[in-house]
């Protein structure tokens, strides 16, 4: 019965002469059916509003319904879940496209853990599975919360979602408008360099040996492998004996420091709790990652806010009665635009499947909106289409030796990654796309030449302007590491302090500056080909290059810094 009055409700939402019998309005001239929802606390009407506007300005057609009209339309006192979901449900079924661009937006703060109740001027309840977390002591583990539930409309056992949810948890409408702001600042902020730039940072495992090598060694060919050499992409890992270490007790400055020029993601894998990242260990002494007291620090200017990625524990735990990291980013001015995390203890195991997967639609396959990226992400947890599965599920046999663990995992994984952002978000990428039509090749005088399809001017008529660099691969390290006593930090001898810390920040930068020469391109001619400009450039390197594998980095601006795009070429330097 609850089902048969949502749909009603919607019927009386979308004026149309037919309706079919699934609820869907035909004929001519029948509106189109909303494909983004907003679902908001009573008290936050007034700034849904609002969203819902600038929504519609970008071509969206949104629906903003309260929690009183969900349960006047359910004809109850109080909407719940179940109405909640049903309301969903007839929304959802009224779209003619794939669910994938369908989004659905909360507007309102998570009741604390254990509340019965919720109060629907302010709050929008989130669903307690069944399933429990990760938590390795069995009398310490929690069941998982979730708003995945109402994503779920066909109730089917893998807990998968038909479309994106994604919450924005505020109590009053400046909350809503700050966020709002952020969502504004990213979706007009100027194209550059920040859009090729990848910022990861990590905690150590201390899950033993063989598994922390197995997860750094996963890492490492992920970010080979996996990521587009193109892009840029910078590590810090709070691991004392890593080259990508950084000064202990800068650790977390550091992290403010790397995300503060912008990125088009920003990534933590490691341990975390519902306030705060991991400590860096140092024999016995501890130094914060990343505080909840840090998060003003972020500074992150002029719209070039990353989609962040917490793989970790209880960061996500937006029902905790003190809020949790992920609360306090998404309400920082220049924090985050959206951040994904666990609201409760995490296992590595699908947390690194969840890694792979969102990170490969935001950056290879370039997903429209965020919400399609994450909804797809998440199903992959489960459906395990990706080409390079089967090879993590053998690496995982190691640690989780029976499949059905490991489903029983992901399934829980799907309901404890949330997203604390707008789904409808337009990810930015590149205005230009530069392509390489083949490797570099080098004459022996030295001079490289390669050739790229792409414009020879933008918009406003006259050349783009073209950067290069040399660099080596991102698995190589082209300077000299510095030998240091790890012990020597915790010593109390001031000189012993300072020499450790100089190695340990020359490390750090040697490891991450994979440039080992500039090249000041010279155009030497164009030709077209298959409708398409081919761009011929030649240059010299500024030092001289070893033999060896090399990348070649490009890329292309508009004169007016309007548009910009990036490419990379292999080089080869033969002996």
């Amino acid at each position: 019965m609850t089902r048969l009055f949502a749909l009603c409700a919607l019927a009386l939402l979308l004026t149309t002469s037919i309706v079919a019998q699934d609820g869907r309005k035909t004929g001519p001239g029948a509106p189109a059916p909303h494909d983004y929802i907003i679902v908001c606390a009573d008290s936050l009407h007034e700034s849904a509003q609002e969203w819902a506007a600038y929504r519609k300005e970008n071509g969206r057609n949104p629906k903003v319904v309260t929690m009183a009209e969900i349960a006047k339309a359910a004809e109850v006192e109080v909407a719940g879940l179940n109405e909640i979901k049903s309301w969903l449900g007839g929304a959802a079924k009224a779209v003619n496209e794939p669910l994938v661009n369908f989004q659905v937006l909360l507007i309102g703060d998570c009741p604390d853990e254990g509340k019965a109740t919720h109060d629907p001027k302010t709050e929008i309840p989130w669903f307690l599975t069944r399933q429990e977390d990760s938590n390795p002591d069995p009398k310490r583990r929690k069941r998982v919360v979730t708003d995945n539930f109402l994503a779920d409309i066909d109730n089917d056992e893998n807990n998968l979602p038909e479309f994106a949810i994604g919450r924005i948890p505020a109590r009053n409408n400046e909350q809503v408008r700050l966020a709002l702001r952020k969502v504004k600042a990213y979706e007009s902020a100027p194209q550059g360099e920040w859009l090729r730039n990848l910022t990861f940072f990590a905690g150590e495992g201390r899950f033993g040996e063989m598994v922390d090598r197995m997860l750094e060694g996963l890492f490492t060919r992920f970010a080979e492998q996996t990521i587009d050499p193109k892009y840029t992409v910078r590590m810090t890992y709070a691991n004392i004996n890593s080259s990508y270490a950084y000064v202990p007790r800068m650790f977390s400055d550091k992290v403010i420091e790397e995300a503060n020029p912008g990125s088009l993601m920003l990534v933590y894998m490691g341990h975390g709790s519902y306030d705060r990242l991991d400590n860096m260990h140092v024999g016995d002494t501890r130094y914060p990652i990343l505080l909840g007291d840090d998060v003003p620090k972020f500074d992150i200017k002029d719209g070039k806010l990353p989609v962040m990625l917490i793989v970790a524990c209880q960061t996500g735990y937006m029902d905790h009665p003190k809020g949790s990291l992920c609360e306090r980013i998404c309400f920082a001015e220049n924090a985050p635009v959206a951040i994904v995390a666990s609201s409760r203890d995490s296992h590595p195991y699908s947390n690194t499947l969840l890694q792979k997967a969102l990170c490969g639609e935001v950056i290879a396959n370039r997903r429209t909106t965020l919400g399609e990226a994450f909804v797809r992400a998440k199903r992959e947890l489960v459906l395990a289409e990706d080409p390079d599965r089967s090879q993590l599920e053998f690496m995982a046999r190691l640690v989780i030796p029976k499949k059905d663990e490991r489903d029983a995992l992901n399934r829980s994984h799907v309901s404890m990654y949330n997203l604390t952002g707008d789904p409808g978000l337009r990810l930015r990428y590149p205005g230009l796309e530069p392509k390489p039509m083949a490797p570099a090749s080098v004459n022996d005088k030295g001079v490289i030449h390669v050739k790229v399809r792409a414009p020879k001017s933008g918009a406003d008529g006259k050349d783009l302007v073209w950067d290069c660099t040399v660099e080596v691969l991102r698995s190589k390290i082209p300077g000299e590491l510095k030998a240091f006593n790890a012990a020597d930090l915790t010593s109390g001898d001031a000189a012993k302090v300072k020499a450790a810390e100089e190695a340990i920040r020359a490390n750090h930068a040697v490891s991450n500056n994979k440039v080992v020469s500039a090249l000041k391109l010279k155009h030497i001619g164009s030709s077209k080909g298959d409708g398409e400009i081919e761009q011929h450039f030649e240059g010299k390197a500024d030092s001289a290059l070893a033999p060896g594998d090399y990348i070649l980095k490009l890329s292309a601006r508009d004169s007016e810094g309007k548009a910009y795009g990036f490419t990379s070429v292999p080089l080869k330097i033969e002996k």
